[in-house]
Formats: structure tokens, sequence, C-alpha cells
């Protein structure tokens, strides 16, 4: 089988290979106790250390994997921001740079589900509408909740027009933030639990002007 040009090298690799382009002759030997041999050596060394840090450096292609390269992302991409503000994990810094890059603008419910998901969190969007006689039957629901028409008795049993603008995220559970192998920096805690600050702050400052957003948060079992 041919040996791919990307195999890793390790020193003992190149050190052959520089001794393959010394020319002929006793002046320039191979023997493993040589000074030239301690020359070529050292220089192996360096050229594995090198070797090294171009496969590290393909990591730092993509936002998922990067770590040295991470602060060039965030720089490129704005952040942090108002709504991801630095300080953050690894992990969250990573969302957020996935978030950004993911963003296409839209105010549909696919997409809003998708910006959820980018900063990992699991919820549901509730759409609110009227009652409209010609539309809707007595038994029809006036498209609030008992729970909500409890928290917004302003808004009547059988709701004004504008409750059309009105729209709810609910946040289910807890959100644990746990420490993983390859994804989690020394230092950073094993386990914290975070408020839902920065995906409030995204919506809140991306949804359409005249619509009322709110958000309610159900306890984890």
């Amino acid at each position: 089988m041919p040996e791919t040009s990307l195999r890793a090298r390790s020193a003992a690799d190149y050190l052959r290979m520089l001794q393959h382009l010394l020319p002929q002759g006793q002046a320039w030997t191979r023997a493993p106790d040589a000074v030239l041999t301690a020359v070529l050596r050292a220089t192996a060394d360096e050229l594995e250390r090198l070797d090294m840090a171009m496969r590290l450096l393909l990591a730092e292609m993509l936002p998922t994997s990067a770590i040295a390269g991470l602060e060039d992302w965030e720089r490129v991409l704005g952040l942090p921001d108002a709504c991801l503000p630095a300080g953050t994990s690894l992990q969250e810094r990573r969302s957020a740079v996935l978030a950004k890059l993911r963003d296409e603008g839209r105010q549909d419910l696919v997409y809003w589900y998708g910006v959820a998901d980018s900063l990992e969190y699991d919820v549901t969007i509730e759409e609110h509408w009227p009652f409209c006689c010609g539309i809707h039957e007595c038994t029809d629901p006036s498209g609030l909740s008992p729970r909500q028409r409890q928290d917004h008795p302003e808004i009547g049993y059988l709701a004004v027009p504008e409750i059309r603008w009105w729209w709810n995220v609910i946040i289910h559970g807890d959100r644990l933030l746990l420490f993983r192998c390859g994804e989690s920096l020394c230092g950073e805690l094993l386990m914290d639990w975070r408020a839902a600050d920065s995906l409030e702050c995204v919506m809140l400052r991306d949804k359409l002007a005249h619509t009322l957003l709110t958000f309610t948060y159900e306890e984890g079992e």
C-alpha cells in the first residue's frame, strides 16, 4: 500500500530522510553516536514539532475543534458581544461562533429553533392568536392556556387582537454545562448551571420590533 503524504512523521522518520540527503563518503557518517548524527537528530526533533503543529493547525480550520484559532474566529465574527460576553467556557465560545455562522436573519419558527439549538437549549415556542368570529368555534381555545390567563388577566378570556404579536419561549429543564474531554479546558468547572441569558439576549435583540417576547423556565426533573 503506498505511503500517504499526510501520515504523521516522527523524529526518527525525519532523521532517516535527512541522512538520505547526505552525500556519500566517510566524512558523512550515519553512525548513531556521531556528532553529525546528533546535529541531524536535533534538526529532526524540530521538524517533528513542526509536523505536529501543522496537524493541530488543521483542527483550527473548524470552529467545532478550534482552540488556539478560536480567538481569530471570534474577531472575524465580532465576538464577544453584548449577548455573548467574554469569560465563558470553551464550549460556550464555540457554540457562540457556530450560532453566528449559522445566523440567516429569518423570523420563522424553524430559524428560532435553530438559534436555540446552536446555543444548546431545548425549547418550545408558543404563538398566540385572538378568538376570531367566523373562523373559530365555541369550543376552540382562545389562544391562551389557563396558566397564561391567570398570569396575564389584562388580556381577557378571548384575548385582544394584539395578542397575535406575543410569543413565548419555554426553556425546558436545567441547563447543565458538563466538563467534556476534548471540549473543555483545565480550570473550568466540572459542572455548571447557566440561565438562558445568552438565548434571551439574542432573541430579544433580533426579534421583530413590534412583537412581545417572554420566557418561561420549566424545572428539570
